[in-house]
């Protein structure tokens, strides 16, 4: 049995004139709080990832790092460049390629295919996974056997959720 934490990146400072472009956008102040709250939450919970994939866009770093710090995760985090513009079908493809060895598994990565992948395989409609946002999913069989609706859903958490 595997579980997947397919979490959106952390919000991020808005692309304008005076900022890097897209690939470079570093965490905003809020994007580092937030990543910092939802990384604690999983701790609080026990959470303790085999491995960590994430996208090598700025933003997807910075929050895999804040996540890897806040649950004292010891190994290093794995930066796939494909992540950063996926389509949902590679993004499907990369899934099932994952290693069987994995149980505990987070993917940092952007929309629209974090959400797209999340309704896919869960049989959800939830429209938006909000940055900082996670969306775990539980799988019965190998990941290379995935399909749609075959995982069950074991939770989706945002700081949204927590705002007074």
């Amino acid at each position: 049995m595997s579980k997947i934490y397919f979490i959106r990146h952390a919000k991020a400072v808005d692309e304008n004139k005076d900022t890097p472009k897209d690939f470079a956008r570093e965490l905003s102040g809020r994007g580092k709080d937030d990543a910092k709250f939802m990384a604690a939450r999983l701790k609080f919970y026990g959470v303790m990832p085999d491995v960590i994939f994430s996208s090598d866009a700025k933003r997807c770093e910075q929050t895999a790092k804040r996540f890897a710090d806040t649950l004292k995760f010891k190994e290093d985090i794995t930066l796939v460049h494909k992540l950063y513009d996926i389509n949902f079908e590679d993004f499907l493809k990369f899934v099932k390629n994952i290693k069987s060895k994995f149980r505990e598994i987070f993917i940092i990565s952007h929309n629209p295919a974090t959400t797209q992948i999340c309704e896919f395989l869960s049989d959800s409609s939830i429209d938006n996974i909000p940055t900082s946002g996670i969306f775990c999913i539980e799988f019965d069989c190998d990941l290379k056997d995935i399909s749609e609706g075959c995982g069950r859903v074991v939770f989706f958490d945002h700081p949204k959720k927590h705002q007074n």
